[in-house]
Order: structure tokens, then C-alpha cells, then sequence
């Protein structure tokens, strides 16, 4: 299919946003200039050997800031161990001068095709990597030691199907297959059924799609019990929960639904106190 990048930012900017509701704090999702970003051109990003369409790409999609940088902490996630690729960032554009691009900007080791840029990144073995490639216009998710734990979409047989035999093109193997708008969509999905809760900027906890939920760990059991005392999935899209109470009943270990409930509850009228106040 075409690639539309408007299409893409946009839905890429929907998920930012609906990340920054459920559990980044203190962010802002930046819009490019009109006109793109003036620190990310041909030129700086000569060393990716990318199409003009990666480099458009780059130059008008949004990335994460901090409200007040001074007190930033961690990277920005979007799904477990797997980070927000920001090519505006002074490091990582000394990684691109330097050419130190295996695993931090191409994370198959080998260089992707110049049509393909990743957008997120395994934060060491235990993440998943994303690829947009503006040639087929799909989204390619992977593990750094294998394909990802979702089922196999329909999509991945017919890239398959298209490559045979072509060396070069032995990376997509290691890739689930997506359309962007489904994609994102699944994202979502994980965070409403709950095996995937994110907790602060840079960690998210999830669950494998081959565990029954029954099957986590009592750890992760508490964290879905205090997701749903605070009113979660509220409206299905990080609106109309308290997410407030949720991150104040983290600080209390409990091992029930009434500790949970007590908790959320005794969280809410704290934080209703300190309005008040």
C-alpha cells in the first residue's frame, strides 16, 4: 500500500497523546515547524543513507519534550522496554556523525533499506524495535531475539511471499506486519484489557500474549486491581479515570480488592485535601 505520512503523524500523534494521558508525566508532544525540523536534513542524517521520504518524514514528525527539561528523568516508552527514537536529540545525532548506528539507530545490527527508519528502539534485549518503511507503507514490529509475542497478522504472509528469496530482504522474517492504523489500535488494546500498564514516563509492565492474564504475577494482579478501583479504561482512550489515585495507591502494597479499594480511596481524599488546601 502507499505510504501517507500525514496519515501516519497523525496517528502517531493521536498515541502520543494518549500515552501523555495514561502515564508520562510532565510531557508535551512537539509538533514539527511548518516547515520541518531545521536540525534534522539530508545533511545531518547523511550517515542513515535514508530516501528523501524517510528524511521528510523525520524532519515534520512530533517528538516528546519535558515540560521543564531541568527535570526530566528517563526516555519516553511507548510500549515496555522499548523507547521513543528522537532525531533531534544532540546524542542522537552524534551517534549518526559518528556512524554508531548498530542497535541504537538500526536495530537489526545490519542497515535497514534506505526506505525504512526506526521510530522506536529496544532499551537493551528486553524491548521490541518499530520500523516504518515509506516504500510499503506498514509498520514492522520485532524483538531483538525474535518475532514479538502477538499472534502473526495476516500481513506478515504476504511480505513474506513478496521477499522470497531476496537476501537482502531477510530482516522482515523477524517482523510482525501492520497497517499503522491497526497498529496503533492494538497498542491501545493492550493498555485497555490491561497487559500493559504503564507506570511512569519510562516503564511500562506488561504481560505476554502467550500468559493468561490469570497466569501474572500477584505483582502485576495488584497493579490491575488499583487500574480498575481508579476507574479504568474510563472512556477507552486515557480520559475519565483518576489517574491521580492510581499513581498515589502505587506506594500502598496490598494484596486484596478491599485493600485496593481502601487505598484508591484513601489516595482520592488526599488528593482532594490538598485541592482544597
Amino acid at each position: 500500500m502507499p505510504f501517507d505520512q500525514v496519515e501516519f503523524i497523525t496517528l502517531l500523534t493521536d498515541y502520543y497523546e494518549f500515552c501523555n494521558r495514561v502515564f508520562w508525566d510532565d510531557s508535551i508532544i512537539a509538533q514539527a515547524p511548518k516547515h520541518g525540523w531545521p536540525s534534522i536534513t539530508q545533511f545531518t542524517m547523511a550517515n542513515l543513507n535514508k530516501t528523501d521520504a524517510v528524511i521528510d518524514l523525520l524532519r515534520h514528525m512530533p517528538f516528546i519534550d519535558f515540560l521543564e527539561p531541568e527535570k526530566a528523568y528517563g526516555k519516553h516508552v511507548i510500549m515496555k522496554n522499548t523507547r521513543i527514537q528522537d532525531y533531534r536529540s544532540d546524542a542522537m545525532q552524534k551517534r549518526i556523525r559518528d556512524g554508531d548506528l548498530e542497535y541504537y539507530v538500526e536495530p537489526i545490527g545490519d542497515p535497514l533499506p534506505p526506505s525504512c527508519i526506526s521510530f522506536g528502539n529496544s532499551n537493551g534485549r528486553n524491548g521490541y524495535n518499530l520500523v516504518i518503511n515509506t516504500a510499503d507503507g506498514y509498520v514492522y514490529w520485532g524483538e531483538p531475539c525474535g518475532l514479538p509475542d502477538e499472534p502473526a497478522p495476516e500481513l506478515n504472509a504476504v511480505v513474506q511471499e513478496r521477499y522470497a528469496g531476496d537476501e537482502n530482504e531477510r530482516w522482515r522474517g523477524g517482523f510482525n506486519v501492520y497497517r499503522p492504523c491497526e497498529f496503533f489500535a492494538l497498542c491501545k488494546q493492550r493498555f485497555r484489557e490491561l497487559r500493559w500498564i504503564g507506570l511512569q514516563t519510562d516503564i511500562i509492565e506488561a504481560v505476554p500474549m502467550y500468559w493468561e492474564l490469570d497466569d501474572a504475577d500477584d505483582e502485576f494482579k495488584a497493579l490491575v486491581r488499583k487500574m480498575k478501583r481508579a476507574g479504568w479504561p474510563g472512556d477507552g482512550q486515557g480520559r475519565d479515570w483518576d489517574r491521580e489515585a492510581f499513581q498515589a495507591a502505587l506506594a500502598v502494597n496490598s494484596n486484596s480488592d478491599e485493600e485496593d479499594e481502601d487505598a484508591v480511596q484513601a489516595a482520592t481524599e488526599a488528593l482532594d485535601d490538598t485541592h482544597v488546601h
